[in-house]
């Protein structure tokens, strides 16, 4: 689709809402196969959407894989690994603000430096940790002008975490609990919009991000609920390489990390748990979310009565999941399919499609693409993904990559459908896996003779796939709209982008 000027851009009335939790797997709604969980809002989400029941985030912590989803671009393009700034980046939304969009952040989207609006014209901040000190916290203050103090560390004031699981009951009435603040706000925005100009709405929930620790009234929903427990591997940590191991050995003392969060509310011990004790902890990470739920349903209804459902794109993904105690881990972080496996629903406007099961492979790079052509804007080259909105609208299994890729620190992660490589950098190990014979990861399959061949030619098509995008998207000035890239000979025939405009335009489009 070519470019629109503003004008024209802005005729095409679409607004888009993009709903998105942390830490959130994609094994946590009830319709999608999901008995153990309480999600009536998003259960008619999905009646509504295109479910995308293979899709992958783009980092394996909350920071990168953030800085990837809006930056368009992966962290060898950023720099932005793990906890690294990114708020000075260009990302897509900077297209759609500049096509005379109004966009809003209400909730978290963990950009660094804090302060940073980046494309936003209004921002409600909260974070995972309320940051008690200073006033750019939104949600911090909003605490501190209840008289309360930081829930963290109220949970942890007893020295009994490491007991818990990280999971306990939120210590205040439900409204102060940081997703019903983040519901509510979202919706006092929707309320007051009067319709000026289509608008972008990042609504960002904290949870089921840890602590663990939903509102009683959520927990009381899971009182006897049978829940599925840990999936524990035949042959533990020995069987994997040492890092998954180091990480546990972490969690057990957060001071072991450089900077540790406020109160050591990740501080976590699982090997000593009984099965109620692994059940307690997720019930309480379900209730979480069955806590978010409650409010997109308060989202999905203020659209409703405002009108807007007609011409709203809703998206409802997650930066990343949770090993919520399989493999014997928790939290994130390493390249399991329960940490970059991810709920992603697409609900077009007027509910167009809804109910479709896409379970072709689906990657976060591939969002900000879709959205710009959804509202009519050119995709700049600078971005490491390509639109899906064909895909989303007509079902164009062309626009289904056949790769999908995930970096963290020194992983890369590359997965098709039916295999996995985990690239450790300046490492002397490294995974692969048959993920259609061997979905839990169990059988590590790198030192295979059989499957030398078959994992040289992958780490060559990763490398090819590296050096491509680092080429295209590694533009000289950072915040440049477009950028160009030359090629030599101009638009050789075997070159699938064309790249003199500043674009990225496949050839056959």
């Amino acid at each position: 689709m070519g470019s629109l000027n503003r004008r024209e851009s802005l005729r095409t009335g679409m607004n888009v809402v993009l709903i998105k939790t942390d830490q959130q797997r994609s094994d946590t709604i009830a319709a999608l196969g999901n008995p153990w969980m309480i999600t009536p809002n998003l259960d008619r989400l999905v009646q509504e959407a295109i479910s995308f029941n293979n899709a992958y985030c783009c980092g394996a912590t909350c920071v990168a894989s953030r800085a990837a989803f809006y930056t368009g671009q992966f962290p060898h393009n950023t720099g932005c690994y793990a906890f690294e700034p990114w708020a000075h980046n260009r990302t897509w939304l900077h297209e759609i603000k500049e096509a005379g969009y109004r966009t809003a952040a209400v909730g978290k989207v963990h950009h660094w430096p804090a302060e940073e609006k980046m494309a936003f014209d209004e921002r409600v901040y909260t974070e995972n940790f309320p940051e008690m000190n200073g006033s750019h916290d939104d949600y911090a203050n909003y605490l501190k002008a209840q008289g309360l103090e930081s829930p963290c560390r109220e949970l942890t004031k007893d020295g009994r975490w490491l007991e818990k699981c990280t999971s306990d009951v939120f210590p205040y009435d439900e409204e102060h609990h940081v997703d019903q603040y983040v519901g509510r706000m979202a919706t006092r925005w929707i309320h007051d919009y009067e319709g000026d100009h289509p608008f972008y709405l990042h609504i960002g929930f904290q949870g089921p991000h840890d602590p663990y620790d939903p509102p009683k009234r959520f927990l009381d929903m899971y009182e006897g609920r049978d829940v599925p427990l840990p999936h524990i591997d035949q042959c533990g940590l020995d069987a994997r390489p040492p890092q998954y191991a180091r990480f546990m050995e972490a969690t057990r003392n957060p001071d072991k990390f450089d900077l540790a969060p406020p109160y050591g509310v990740w501080a976590c011990e699982l090997q000593d748990k009984s099965e109620e004790d692994l059940k307690r902890m997720r019930r309480h990470y379900y209730a979480k979310i069955t806590g978010i739920d409650y409010q997109v349903g308060k989202i999905l209804d203020a659209l409703e009565a405002q009108g807007l459902m007609e011409n709203t794109l809703i998206l409802f993904t997650s930066d990343h999941g949770d090993n919520l105690g399989d493999h014997e881990m928790i939290y994130k972080w390493l390249m399991t399919e329960q940490a970059t496996h991810v709920p992603m629903l697409g609900r077009l406007p007027g509910g167009a499609r809804g109910g479709t099961q896409d379970d072709d492979l689906f990657t976060q790079m591939d969002i900000g693409p879709t959205i710009l052509t959804a509202l009519g804007l050119e995709v700049p080259q600078r971005l490491d993904g390509r639109s899906n909105w064909k895909r989303m609208t007509e079902g164009d299994r062309s626009e289904v990559p056949d790769r999908v890729y995930c970096e963290d620190n020194y992983l890369t992660m590359m997965r098709s459908r039916d295999r996995k490589l985990i690239y450790y950098a300046g490492q002397e190990h490294q995974e692969y896996f048959d993920m259609e014979n061997d979905p839990w990861e169990e059988n590590n399959l790198s030192d295979d003779p059989a499957y030398a061949q078959e994992i040289l030619q992958t780490k060559a098509d990763l490398f090819d796939w590296l050096a491509t995008s680092r080429y295209l998207g590694s533009l000289p000035q950072i915040h440049d709209p477009c950028g160009r890239r030359g090629i030599w000979p101009a638009n050789h025939p075997h070159d699938p982008w064309v790249l003199s405009t500043g674009s990225k335009k496949r050839l056959e489009d």
